[in-house]
């Protein structure tokens, strides 16, 4: 669900319902399968799809836009954490 519908905005409450059980049973049940929270994941989800947009071309902002960021600052401070790099210095390398 995660992977498909990572730009939509899902509670938790919502993937609990998917996956039948509390959101705190999924959250745990998550973080053993996948090393890290649910949040984190749809995080390097969009982050990942950011990235393919600067790859692609597309300006910084356009790309922290099309992803779902609240803002270009936003997107820079959680790009430069995961990646180490801004993203326009990422864009023309």
């Amino acid at each position: 669900m995660l992977d498909e519908a990572f730009l939509e905005p899902l509670s938790a409450e919502r993937l609990a319902r998917a996956a039948g059980c509390s959101r705190f049973a999924l959250y745990r049940a998550f973080r053993a399968e996948y090393g890290l929270a649910p949040s984190d994941y749809r995080r390097q989800l969009v982050l990942r799809r950011a990235r393919a947009l600067l790859r692609s071309g597309s300006s910084p902002a356009d790309a922290a836009a099309a992803a779902g960021f609240a803002g270009q600052a936003h997107f820079g401070r959680w790009f430069q954490r995961v990646y180490g790099v801004t993203p326009g210095a990422f864009r023309r390398a």
